[in-house]
């Protein structure tokens, strides 16, 4: 009996087309894992202390000894195609006139992290506020909002000295004023941060983002605990930290070659049981 080797060659062809189909298939998607959120879901008063949401490793806490805390309102924020709950963060009196709160998260250091957030403040900035900051154990490596200068009424990513470049990349063109969807991406293995304001919420593609409205080139600061500070006004909302991950998939060819030689060892099998095909 001889093996049919076009039957063979046709079927491992095939099988290498589909392997290949379903890797490709499988490669464009990415896992989008929530690492901490907080819908602010909490009575009205004063923020600290409160420990909802998932993710983080402590509450919210006031370490701006001079400030005062974030009251919590009961009335959220919303943003079309946003999906949104519970309440919202407001300024509120008191201190030196600088509202002030932290939580933190385990470590961000790696592949590409998304922070995204609601928020409203007011049309100046200066004097360290309003922003939301980025630390590491205690110490400021980055942040997103404004801080006075040149780009202070605007959405900036603030460096490790929490200013934007003097060239202007690392500012918007969009009002710190006005009510926003702010999607910070950090990728720590090109080492670039990106920052998308108000895209499409229905839509956003965390895996391919689009064009940026601000780009800090060699940038990408880690981070383990987040710091809301500004004065009045001031209204946040949505936070949520998140992790994206390309799908990790072998190549189509080591499919392909693996599937071959599954064939291969099932038509050994079937010869020695004659049921092969085969021709005289």
């Amino acid at each position: 009996m001889i093996v049919h080797r076009r039957f063979f060659a046709s079927s491992a062809g095939l099988i290498c087309s589909l392997a290949a189909g379903v890797v490709t298939a499988i490669e464009s998607r990415a896992a989008v894992v929530v690492v901490a959120q907080d819908h602010f879901n909490y009575s009205t008063g004063i923020l600290t202390a409160n420990n909802g949401g998932t993710g983080w490793t402590s509450a919210w806490s006031q370490t701006y000894g001079a400030g005062t805390s974030f009251n919590v309102s009961a009335t959220g924020l919303s943003y079309s195609g946003l999906a949104t709950s519970g309440g919202s963060l407001a300024w509120r009196s008191g201190g030196n006139g600088i509202d002030q709160n932290s939580r933190t998260l385990p470590m961000q250091n790696r592949g590409v992290v998304y922070i995204q957030f609601l928020a409203r403040f007011g049309s100046s900035s200066g004097g360290g506020t309003p922003n939301l900051r980025l630390l590491n154990n205690s110490s400021l490596t980055g942040g997103v909002g404004g801080n006075g200068g040149t780009y202070g009424s605007y959405w900036s990513i603030l460096g490790s000295d929490l200013n934007p470049l003097s060239n202007g990349a690392a500012s918007s063109s969009t009002a710190l004023s006005a009510l926003n969807w702010v999607v910070l991406r950090i990728d720590y293995t090109a080492v670039s941060t990106s920052l998308y304001l108000n895209p499409n919420a229905s839509t956003f593609n965390y895996a391919n983002p689009g064009t940026a409205a601000a780009t800090y080139a060699g940038f990408a600061p880690i981070f383990n605990e987040v710091a809301l500070n500004s004065r009045s006004p001031a209204a946040f909302d949505e936070l949520g930290v998140l992790s994206y991950t390309a799908v990790p998939e072998p190549a189509a060819t080591t499919a392909c070659a693996a599937s071959a030689l599954a064939l291969l060892a099932w038509f050994h099998r079937s010869r020695r049981g004659g049921s092969v095909p085969s021709r005289n």
